[in-house]
């Protein structure tokens, strides 16, 4: 990728995200319009997953969506003037149903079943309503796996209410990557399915190694994060999307601690005729 080059010396986290970011940029790149359109990032925080250089090239507005304010200015910052004039920052934005004050409440008391739909309901308008979409493409990057560990924290396995906050926020998040998205226009949803924390085979893999066979293997040996379950994301896609999500190729990378991640994802296609 071209610009890489002149992203050099960016320090030990901007490289350790390399290999990362050039095959996720690949795949926000594979979807841009003939025509410079507009993109929308969730989760962008310190924008090493992508190469918004590259990007500006295809899109003429980066929409850059995140919760952590000084994480997303962090990034921004180190890209030139001419670059920054196409960014637009939207933070704090908080993509999950799970808010602090919720969280305090519902550790009181759980919600029913319907005043948990009701808040995701309110979540996802309040998210369309901020974020000023219809985009051309939008993605999610890697972000969907950060809100589950937040479930996980709050409350805490076996915990009743942590099934149904999951599924609440994994449905949410897949609407939000819908509704932000125009007719005939792309959505992206990519995410660490499991690290080598959880399945440790992934550190010994040859490098020609069948990518989708290991994560068959993630899948049935039920060592993915469980926000990330292929087969729930596949589910509500089929109920939600318009046309059949199109998985992208699975790649491996190696993060903070040393730990080795198996990404995944889909694209999802608008269709006008039944927007």
């Amino acid at each position: 990728m071209a610009s890489e080059s002149a992203n050099r010396g960016r320090g030990p986290e901007w490289e350790l995200y390399a290999e990362h970011r050039r095959k996720f940029t690949q795949a926000v790149l594979s979807l841009a319009p003939a025509t410079p359109g507009r993109l929308c990032v969730l989760g962008a925080g310190k924008c090493n997953d992508l190469d918004l250089a590259s990007l500006s090239q295809a899109f003429r507005e980066l929409h850059l969506v995140d919760l952590d304010q000084a994480a997303l200015a962090s990034g921004v910052a180190r890209e030139t003037p001419e670059l920054r004039k196409q960014l637009v920052l939207h933070a704090p934005v908080d993509l999950s149903v799970l808010g602090p004050k919720r969280k305090t409440k519902w550790q009181r008391r759980a919600p029913s079943a319907s005043e948990l739909e009701a808040a995701a309901d309110a979540t996802l308008q309040g998210l369309l309503a901020r974020v000023p979409g219809p985009f051309d493409v939008v993605v999610s990057a890697c972000i969907l796996t950060q809100l589950g560990f937040a479930l996980s924290q709050a409350f805490r396995e076996p915990h009743p209410l942590l099934g149904p906050l999951r599924m609440s926020v994994v449905r949410t998040h897949l609407q939000t990557l819908l509704g932000l998205t125009a007719p005939n226009g792309s959505a992206l949803f990519v995410s660490d399915l499991a690290s080598s924390t959880h399945y440790p085979p992934l550190t010994q893999l040859p490098r020609d190694a069948d990518l989708s066979k290991v994560l068959r293997d993630i899948v049935a040996s039920r060592a993915f994060y469980q926000v990330a379950r292929p087969d729930l994301l596949e589910d509500l896609l089929a109920e939600l999307a318009e046309a059949p999500p199109a998985p992208i190729s699975p790649w491996l990378w190696t993060g903070p601690q040393e730990r080795t991640y198996l990404v995944y994802g889909y694209e999802i296609r608008r269709n006008s005729a039944t927007a």
